[in-house]
């Protein structure tokens, strides 16, 4: 290996998108990684698959694949303890015990890897939302009204349904519920409390009718620029999406006004310098009546960044290691600040409509634009994430609609294969 080439360790949920681009960049990569997508093994020296490692599947771990994600990190790192950097994609959001046990895994055998990642503190703060809306509102910016769980039966006669309700550990749109009324209201809360759960990990938030986009950034920790403004497709039924408000993917850029790009991108870097955010980050916004209501953050690369890396012509992974380097950030700086959108891209993430067999996986495969390729060893269950398609085009239309006729053929070969 030259001495110049450095080895990246990639941890998440679906870490495949991160590999294509730290390889492009001429990195060497590694990984811990849920599905293991068939297009991953190319761009990676090794590997640990965690539906392989414990020979199970997506909905017999789906909940605490966080706890395995940890675990397998250390393994890797064992195994490999001259890798250079480390960077955690999704999965890890909230795992705050698991991020420590990988910390203190480098701590205690004094591995010389790099952490390139937002600390523990960022994290934290980063994910309390009560923080963060109490920080918006002190500059003076409009937050949904949200209060705690416990609060939820004292004030419940004064509520304006309809309501959201959901953990503050949401990520990907994963426990948001809409609540209509009373009924459904209580028929929730005494659901919840049939299980083992805990109150104080839920909120309870005005429901906001509006567009829902999201914002890339990258950081230094003191300055940040803005990637782009992005459109987000949630709970497309037309994707089988299995919840409501779950992440189906992106269109970039977003179509928006100036006056609105120029908004979301003042309260996007006014939270990434106050939190000293580094690297690249997400901010996930409601526009309702022209104004852009902040929803979460996610202080860790996007799912929106390859749609991004399209229209800009970037290597934004390349970027992210790059801004950790105090002698680079103005070279960053200057090349996100003068990259011009050329053209949209479309990500949709297609879940399965029913069971899915390997033939099926096989033909869906072998379509133009395809990528997150499910491995054809083994049928998919219904609701799992089969695919994503990534198309562009010259205009918003034309790039969802492009992607729309790729989704289509899925449909085509899966009812043809029935």
């Amino acid at each position: 290996m030259d001495e110049s080439t450095k080895s990246v360790l990639v941890v998440g949920f679906n870490t495949r998108p991160l590999t294509y681009s730290l390889k492009k960049a001429g990195h060497v990569v590694y990984a811990v990684d849920f599905f293991g997508d068939l297009d991953l093994y190319p761009n990676v020296k090794d590997s640990i698959i965690i539906v392989k490692k414990l020979g199970t599947n997506y909905s017999s771990i789906k909940d605490k694949y966080g706890m395995y994600l940890a675990e397998f990190t250390i393994e890797m790192l064992r195994k490999y303890p001259k890798i250079n950097y480390l960077i955690i994609g999704s999965g890890l959001d909230d795992a705050f015990p698991e991020r420590e046990a990988i910390l203190n895994e480098i701590k205690d055998k004094d591995y010389k890897i790099r952490n390139l990642n937002n600390n523990l503190e960022t994290l934290r703060k980063a994910r309390n939302i009560e923080y963060i809306y109490n920080l918006l509102k002190s500059r003076g910016y409009s937050v949904p009204s949200t209060n705690s769980y416990e609060k939820i039966k004292e004030k419940s006669s004064t509520l304006q349904f309809p309501i959201i309700i959901k953990k503050q550990k949401s990520s990907g749109g994963i426990n948001v519920n809409r609540i209509e009324n009373y009924e459904e209201l209580s028929s929730f809360i005494t659901f919840q409390e049939s299980k083992k759960f805990n109150p104080s990990e839920w909120i309870i938030q005005e429901y906001l009718e509006g567009i829902p986009v999201s914002c890339t950034t990258i950081s230094n920790g003191n300055d940040c620029e803005v990637i782009s403004i992005n459109r987000q497709i949630i709970g497309e039924q037309v994707l089988n999406a299995p919840k409501k408000f779950m992440y189906c993917g992106n269109i970039v850029p977003a179509g928006l006004s100036k006056r609105n790009n120029e908004l979301i991108s003042e309260i996007s870097k006014t939270l990434a310098n106050k939190l000293g955010l580094r690297g690249i980050n997400g901010f996930d916004f409601v526009l309702k009546d022209d104004f852009p209501y902040l929803m979460e953050i996610n202080p860790r690369i996007p799912g929106s960044f390859r749609a991004s890396e399209l229209v800009l012509n970037l290597n934004l992974l390349d970027l992210h290691v790059k801004s950790f380097d105090p002698n680079m950030w103005n070279q960053v700086k200057y090349q996100v600040k003068t990259a011009t959108p050329k053209g949209f891209a479309t990500k949709m993430i297609m879940f399965a409509p029913k069971e899915i067999t390997t033939d099926m996986l096989t033909k869906i495969n072998d379509l133009e634009f395809i990528h997150d390729k499910t491995e054809p060893i083994k049928n998919v269950a219904k609701f799992e994430p089969l695919c994503t398609v990534l198309y562009k085009d010259k205009d918003f239309s034309r790039s969802y609609n492009g992607a729309l006729k790729v989704i289509n053929k899925i449909k085509k070969i899966i009812e043809e294969l029935l």
